[in-house]
């Protein structure tokens, strides 16, 4: 047991036995902790005991710096107060629930006088009222499409006061009949907010009670000979009727449920929560954990227990059906009202073990995206090894094309690619040094001598450096027959073996062979082909970028280069601050004297030399 500062043995004395949220900080002072205790001198005291049996303990205990708590009045605000902590501070030895801020609600704006509905993530406290979290877009996006055309009200941003009317005319909503048109008076407040009404009602899952009311209305309307209003109620009914047969019916109370389950693979966590409304399943709810701290899974399940229902004391389903007894039962049945079941057998355990099978899909398909999406890029690297026989999978392919324009500036790039993706640590550039003119023949030649000896030299060196030239299974020329002859003959006198080579000829996509008369031509949908292509035209790309740079280099020197005393660093200044030649050539001489490093002297010598040129 380590030594315990001297600042908490002086606090550990003075602690109240009062019910109370405390917080755990680092020498730093950061909050690396937050719990809740119902007595706090108790719960505190137990960290610094003389043994400590819980490994994850240790570790909180070995970092503790110093501590402060709060005092609350009871066990429930405890509960609220240390969910909202966790939330704030994010301390690194809690399980922290995904926030819900990143969830999309249904918010109501009930401090407007004609409330609107709208899809937002950010809860603000502006007397509005939240609906969710739904954690599938997609369903809500439906859902909200839905009311819209169910019971038709504003979604507009216009300001609205409840008198007298400022707008003359209504939005293209009023027209589509998906809006009632407060703005200019079509419908009093009175039956506004009826309508919103009606859309809290679907939206808690009431909804065979409002069919009843519908029902009840319609018969009204018709017997005031009102049937324009009857038969709208009537649409109104017949979907919600649509909708109710579209939802499996689980229990025949009609209350609202959540079923709760967990699964854990390794590090990976989820929670799934399946929303019961009006005894039907209406939504599915995951929250996903990085269990880094090896907690035990009643561990998790008693801390998501706590974060997921501390804000919600006030809107509680009739039950809550849990998978499994998390580590703090008594607690969470006291703070929730002794709701909370957890069923060994029938009808409540079947459900259980669906979300668990929600919680379960959501892992593997966490897991199986990163395998799913290497095989984008290593089925290519397959088909490639089998269209071609190829003697090994070439995981590792290099490219190498020749950028020129009638001769001059001539480059050759080198991309690499490792499982399919560019691996731009490998990439190489060349200038091309001891051919005259255009002659991509031996441009290849001195580009493939000079990468091949590279690599020799790199297999004799130490380790960092071999990291700068990785050894290629397959190099990919840019070329026809021609090109790959002389490449090909480099790569056999080098006698490194290991490395197989090709090459794609552009015009029709062709692949090139040693030792075959014949081209390959693979199929246009091929994902090898693509491979080829992909590779392939990143290294037209980089030669190009590399070509013109060199271009405009030479440009640039060419012009400034005749300018007595302006030397390097004073080119890249006058460039950066003017951004090109011509711009320069067009300054003033007092403009070139604001340049820093430019005095009246050079200003005036850049001024004249632009001067005489342009004569000349």
């Amino acid at each position: 047991m380590q030594e315990i500062p001297q600042k908490i043995i002086e606090k550990l004395n003075l602690l109240p036995e009062s019910p109370g949220v405390y917080l755990m900080k680092d020498k730093d002072g950061t909050v690396i902790y937050v719990g809740k205790a119902l007595v706090l001198k108790n719960r505190i005291k137990s960290y610094f005991a003389a043994q400590i049996y819980d490994l994850k303990t240790q570790k909180l205990v070995q970092n503790i710096d110093d501590f402060e708590y709060i005092i609350v009045n009871n066990e429930s605000e405890a509960f609220i107060l240390e969910a909202n902590l966790i939330k704030k501070h994010q301390p690194h030895y809690n399980i922290l629930l995904k926030d819900d801020k990143k969830y999309p609600f249904v918010k109501i704006t009930y401090n407007e006088p004609f409330p609107r509905t709208i899809l937002t993530r950010d809860l603000v406290k502006d007397g509005s009222k939240y609906y969710g979290p739904y954690t599938d877009v997609k369903y809500l996006r439906s859902t909200i499409r839905t009311l819209e055309w169910l019971f038709p009200h504003r979604t507009c941003s216009r300001v609205i006061p409840e008198s007298p009317v400022v707008f003359k005319r209504a939005c293209i909503n009023y027209q589509m009949k998906k809006c009632p048109a407060p703005c200019i008076g079509k419908i009093s407040k009175e039956e506004y907010v009826k309508i919103i009404n009606k859309i809290i009602r679907f939206l808690t899952g009431k909804s065979v009670d409002l069919v009843k009311e519908l029902t009840v209305e319609m018969l009204e309307a018709s017997e005031q000979l009102n049937f324009e209003k009857a038969a709208i109620l009537r649409d109104q009914i017949n979907e919600l009727e649509r909708i109710q047969r579209s939802q499996i019916m689980y229990f025949t109370d009609e209350k609202n449920r959540d079923i709760i389950a967990i699964y854990q693979d390794e590090a990976l966590c989820a929670v799934a929560v399946l929303k019961i409304l009006s005894g039907k399943v209406s939504s599915k709810e995951i929250y996903s954990f990085k269990n880094t701290l090896n907690e035990s899974k009643s561990s998790i399940f008693s801390a998501f227990l706590s974060q997921y229902y501390a804000n919600k004391t006030d809107d509680l389903p009739h039950q809550i059906i849990v998978q499994k007894e998390p580590d703090n039962f008594e607690e969470i049945q006291n703070f929730l009202g002794k709701i909370i079941l957890v069923p060994q057998r029938g009808e409540f355990k079947k459900l259980t073990m669906i979300a668990e099978k929600n919680a379960f899909d959501y892992i593997e398909n966490k897991k199986l995206a990163h395998i799913r999406k290497s095989n984008r890029t290593i089925f290519p690297v397959q088909e490639l090894k089998d269209k071609l026989n190829l003697y090994k999978l070439p995981r590792r392919m290099a490219c190498i094309d020749i950028s020129t324009i009638q001769g001059s500036d001539t480059v050759s790039s080198l991309v690499f690619f490792e499982n399919g993706r560019p691996l731009k640590k490998q990439y190489k550039h060349f200038i091309i040094k001891s051919v005259e003119g255009q002659d991509d023949y031996a441009s290849m030649a001195e580009t493939m001598q000079r990468y091949l000896n590279n690599l020799s030299e790199n297999t004799n060196t130490d380790e960092k450096n071999k990291a700068q030239w990785l050894m290629p299974d397959l190099i990919v020329i840019d070329g026809g027959k021609g090109q790959l002859n002389r490449a090909c003959k480099i790569l056999q006198d080098s006698k490194m073996k290991s490395i197989e080579i090709i090459s794609l000829a552009e015009r029709v996509e062709e692949v090139f062979l040693p030792n075959h008369s014949e081209s390959f031509i693979l199929p246009k949908n091929s994902s090898a082909l693509r491979l080829l292509i992909s590779i392939r035209d990143e290294a037209h790309r980089f030669a190009i970028t590399f070509h013109r740079k060199r271009r405009q280099a030479r440009t640039i020197s060419s012009q400034l280069d005749n300018i007595k005393g302006l030397g390097k660093e004073r080119k890249l200044i006058l460039l950066k601050h003017f951004g090109s030649i011509d711009a320069i050539a067009n300054a003033s001489i007092v403009q070139l004297q604001q340049v820093k490093g430019i005095g009246k002297s050079f200003a005036k010598n850049i001024w004249e030399y632009f001067r005489s040129s342009n004569e000349v």
